[in-house]
């Protein structure tokens, strides 16, 4: 098996040049990260030494991608109701004292040693597991209401309903996103999608609205300048650091935001540094890495010939390209603040290993492919001839 998979890899990446461009892209990424935190570390008040604990998680991660790339998609497919199953109960246990951990008035970590395991970051693969699976296997009933529409949209529901307890509304939101957009290429009808979007919407704001603190967050986001000293307070500190680097940047510990001003500056708002220091031009640099990522991706997904590959690549990509659309959107002033790490970039233990166990499994659906059409190629064609 291990062998197998080695060989599909060797061909892979002779063959195709988009692994090269994933595997380059997450490593500009996470060195420009570690990068960032090493400089930004330098100035924090509380002398936390980011770097040496992401390149420690870095290192954690590594285990995590080399199991994404050699875990057999067959066994995936088969067991992702039970280890939607397993996070969702572990979601569930998040929420008793005790055993999850309370910061700042959130309840979203299990402690396991020295480590702090966010279980919502887990729920999110596995939910898409479940969805890669469910839309294989319902591919011709898509278009039924309750097959292709009522019961994915139940099952993700539940899943956010348990994140939403902790509270944490920006994972359920990504999770939202991310299942919707997937029915949405499966097949579901698009008044079924409209519907659900506008039902999602309708109860957001209703729980945003019996939420004091994100109902503050929400009416200083529409006045930022104005309340730039209370509830818009780190946006609008986020939007200086953004824009106060020029072109070239400060240079590398120069930047004044992460000292004192810039609160969660090392993980929501690490692109607002790297901005600061590094110079708008480097922002464009990332951005742009990114696109050609998940354009990489995306064409790569295009080709693949088993559903549950592909819809597997599609829910893993969209997962990512949404968590930087809000990470950034945030930063720039253009959605109001919300806590969504940038992806490679922010220090994160828990997400990062997830970053790299689903780049992992993108490889892995990517080079399994390409070895499945080979062996279907060199099969002899047989000619019947009618006599």
């Amino acid at each position: 098996m291990i062998l197998e998979k080695l060989e599909a890899y060797y061909n892979y990446f002779n063959q195709r040049k988009a692994g090269w461009f994933i595997l380059s892209c997450v490593g500009l990424l996470t060195g420009l990260g570690l990068i960032v935190l090493s400089s930004a570390s330098l100035s924090f008040i509380k002398a936390e030494n980011y770097f040496h604990k992401q390149l420690l998680w870095c290192t954690i991660g590594m285990p995590f991608f080399l199991t994404g790339c050699l875990i057999d998609l067959k066994f995936l497919k088969k067991n992702s109701p039970l280890i939607l199953v397993f996070f969702m109960i572990g979601l569930g246990a998040v929420l008793i004292p005790g055993i999850g951990k309370l910061v700042n008035g959130s309840r979203r970590w299990i402690v396991m040693g020295n480590f702090n395991v966010q279980i919502s970051e887990f729920a999110k693969i596995a939910i898409i597991f479940w969805l890669a699976r469910y839309l294989h296997s319902n591919e011709s009933k898509m278009s039924d209401f309750k097959t292709g529409f009522f019961v994915p949209l139940l099952v993700a529901a539940t899943l956010c309903g348990l994140i939403f307890l902790e509270p944490d509304y920006g994972t359920a939101m990504l999770i939202g996103a991310v299942t919707i957009t997937l029915l949405f290429l499966a097949g579901t009808r698009l008044l079924y999608i409209l519907l659900a979007i506008s039902g999602g919407l309708l109860a957001f704001s209703i729980l945003i609205y019996l939420n004091p603190t994100r109902m503050r967050r929400i009416v200083a986001f529409l006045d930022v300048e104005n309340n730039k000293l209370a509830g818009a307070y780190q946006l609008w500190q986020g939007m200086l650091g953004f824009t106060s680097g020029g072109l070239y940047g400060k240079g590398l510990g120069q930047g004044r935001q992460q000292l004192i001003y810039l609160p969660e500056a090392h993980t929501d708002f690490i692109f607002s540094i790297l901005s600061e220091e590094l110079g708008s031009l480097v922002a464009i640099v990332v951005l742009v890495i990114y696109l050609t990522f998940f354009l990489t991706i995306a064409h790569s997904a295009k080709k693949v010939h088993s559903n549950f590959a592909k819809f597997l690549s599609y829910g893993i990509a969209l997962t990512m390209i949404y968590q930087v659309i809000i990470n950034i959107g945030v930063v720039t002033g253009l959605f109001p603040t919300k806590g969504m790490v940038l992806p490679f970039i922010s220090y994160g233990g828990s997400n990062l290993v997830l970053l790299f166990f689903m780049v992992g499994l993108l490889l892995n659906c990517f080079s399994e492919d390409l070895m499945v059409s080979q062996q279907f190629e060199q099969k002899p064609v047989v000619k019947i001839v009618k006599k």
